[in-house]
């Protein structure tokens, strides 16, 4: 199964055309997706929905995420997830402590420093044990053009929006506050520590500005889902750890 990403306009509409999706655009042809096929759904811009495809989407298991024109999370339609397991019960009883968000934001940045030092050696950064992640920041939003930047940020909304799935699939709910509460996102956090990953193809992309910006950066991600899975299996892992170990 794979993901289905729609750049809507103007116009576009998704009906249910049992047993798949039909994806209208304006002066295109409509075009046909099996529900059996498709594991989300991530709209950009206007996109109107039909009730009975919502609905045949949630009774497929289908998550649709809805995103602003500017790429920035707007909804999330969720289908029946799955029980909560041990992790998230953990998460929950560590916010619930007094210095619980510390102890958190101090893996976080544990985490923050894997991942930036990862993307320094990549870059062969001869001092990539040693440099901060302020350093790493200021470096990477120095080298990033406004291009690069809006690209940077589509690409965020995009993990973003794959990481709400990832995290239901690992257990959390919809409704868990482990996953999105006043005081902690998990999943816009992770998607900080994956966006580290992605910075050495945004730096070495094409420079050059079209329409399809938003396509591009889907496809980016399409060819490293892989392993954008098994980093955010391996962060969940260290999570996992970190809250054994406190608890």
């Amino acid at each position: 199964m794979r993901p289905l990403y729609i750049d809507g306009v103007t116009g576009c509409r998704v009906v249910l055309d049992e047993p798949a999706l039909r994806i209208i655009m304006p002066e295109k042809a409509d075009q046909l997706f099996p529900l059996s096929r498709l594991s989300r759904v991530v709209c950009k811009g206007i996109v109107e929905w039909s009730m009975s495809a919502m609905l045949a989407c949630a009774d497929a298991g289908i998550n649709l995420i809805f995103l602003h024109k500017n790429g920035e999370l707007r909804a999330r339609w969720l289908a029946t997830g799955t029980e909560r397991q041990s992790l998230t019960q953990r998460l929950v009883d560590l916010l619930s402590r007094a210095d619980g968000l510390q102890r958190y934001d101090n893996w976080y940045l544990s985490m923050q420093k894997l991942a930036a030092r990862s993307f320094a050696r990549k870059q062969g950064l001869a001092d990539w044990r040693e440099i901060s992640i302020n350093e790493l920041q200021g470096l990477v939003n120095d080298s990033l053009g406004e291009l690069e930047h809006y690209r940077a940020k589509l690409m965020l909304s995009i993990v973003h929006s794959e990481l709400l799935v990832l995290l239901i699939d690992a257990g959390f709910s919809g409704d868990d506050e482990a996953l999105s509460s006043n005081e902690l996102d998990l999943a816009a956090d992770l998607s900080q520590l994956l966006l580290w990953y992605f910075y050495p193809f945004l730096l070495s992309a094409d420079s050059t500005e079209h329409e399809q910006d938003f396509a591009v950066m889907a496809a980016l991600y399409q060819e490293h889902e892989d392993r954008c899975y098994l980093l955010v299996r391996s962060i969940l892992s260290k999570l996992q750890q970190f809250l054994l170990a406190i608890s």
